[in-house]
């Protein structure tokens, strides 16, 4: 079983590289460099561009997940105490 830090590592290590993956493609797909078009048609780039970017989406839904402790400590500690702290004016 993999700790939780390691967990977070894998996953920031797909993030990375999914989403470099996502913004190479995106930019290929954009510029359309004419020395690459061959190379780009022939390995289905627009394809390649769509299921990278799924996958990415995928990846950051487990990772706001995984972090979803984080989202509710930050939420007590920014939004709920400091409206605590203060006692309201009359």
């Amino acid at each position: 079983m993999l700790l939780k830090s390691e967990k977070n590592c894998y996953l920031n290590i797909a993030l990375l590289v999914f989403g470099a993956a996502s913004v190479l493609t995106g930019i290929a797909l954009s510029l359309k460099p004419p020395s690459l078009m061959p190379f780009l048609k022939a390995i289905n780039i627009k394809a390649l561009h769509e299921w990278v970017s799924y996958g990415l989406t995928v990846l950051v839904i487990f990772h706001l997940l995984f972090h979803l402790d984080w989202f509710k400590t930050m939420t007590k500690k920014r939004i709920i105490k400091p409206k605590a702290q203060h006692p309201p004016v009359l």
